[in-house]
């Protein structure tokens, strides 16, 4: 979240603002309620069948509501499956993979390489095991 909130700040960066927020800790809705509308997804994990339906079903409904164009993520699992409903429903994902990942793209980033429009990770060495991952510098 701290990556994404960086990339938030680089205002030159981006050619408007985004129009909502997702994210799947309160504690983090509470910065971007300053920058927007915030929708919280909950958190969940490959071990937690129960918490993944419970994301999925909010996803879903955030994504039908919303009907984004752009989903643009530094992600986790949760927002993975952000990514997917949008995708399913024509919108254009772009992942940011977490500058910690020195070695090989996160679990979630392996899962939305199979549908994301634009798979960015912050070292050479990882876009090289992974034909759809490119490599642009260090974002932050």
């Amino acid at each position: 979240m701290t990556e994404l909130l960086g990339l938030l700040t680089t205002v030159h960066m981006w050619p408007a603002q985004p129009s909502v927020y997702v994210t799947s800790r309160p504690i983090w809705a509470t910065e971007l309620k300053k920058l927007g509308p915030t929708y919280i997804v909950g958190e969940c994990d490959r071990n937690k069948p129960l918490q993944i339906l419970i994301t999925a079903w909010k996803s879903l409904l955030l994504v039908l509501k919303e009907k984004p164009d752009v989903v643009i993520t530094t992600g986790s699992l949760p927002i993975a499956i952000v990514c997917l409903f949008a995708k399913i429903f024509g919108a254009k994902i772009v992942w940011i993979d977490s500058i910690a990942q020195l070695d090989d793209l996160s679990l979630s980033g392996r899962l939305v390489a199979k549908y994301a429009d634009l798979l960015i990770t912050q070292w050479p060495e990882v876009a090289a095991q992974h034909t759809k991952a490119v490599y642009v510098g260090e974002l932050l």
